[in-house]
């Protein structure tokens, strides 16, 4: 019977010493496994907070691009008040002038004008005649 209880217990000892090394096992993985969720865990709020910061930084650059684009159209507006007055003025200083110097015609002096200093008075008309003139020097 003390054979048979040595036996039992030898039995139960090596059982026990096989559950041990799992149990170890079993720990180690669970260290590794608590030590990759924190690390994932980490790399989530990680890439949480750059999102942040990069929605911030968009929004930021946006906002500072919308103003200068606004900025920039109520310059533009400005420059084409100032242009459709000087375009007004001149007209009303050529008609003065003919009427001053009684020569009548308004429309003899200007193309006199043209012709003599190869310029027209409508600034986008003289734009676009200097344009024709670069492309046709381009083209030869």
């Amino acid at each position: 019977m003390i054979n048979e209880l040595y036996q039992d217990n030898m039995i139960l000892r090596q059982e026990l010493l096989r559950k041990s090394k799992i149990f170890e096992k079993a720990e180690k993985y669970q260290k590794e496994r608590d030590k990759i969720m924190e690390d994932n865990e980490n790399l989530h709020n990680e890439v949480e907070k750059i999102k942040s910061e990069y929605k911030q930084k968009e929004n930021d650059i946006e906002w500072k691009y919308k103003s200068k684009i606004r900025g920039l159209e109520k310059e533009n507006s400005k420059l084409y008040r100032i242009i459709d007055k000087f375009h007004e003025t001149i007209g009303k200083f050529i008609s003065w002038i003919c009427k001053k110097f009684d020569m009548g015609a308004e429309d003899n002096l200007i193309r006199d004008f043209e012709k003599e200093n190869h310029t027209l008075l409508d600034a986008e008309k003289q734009i676009k005649q200097e344009d024709r003139e670069k492309e046709l020097d381009i083209e030869r």
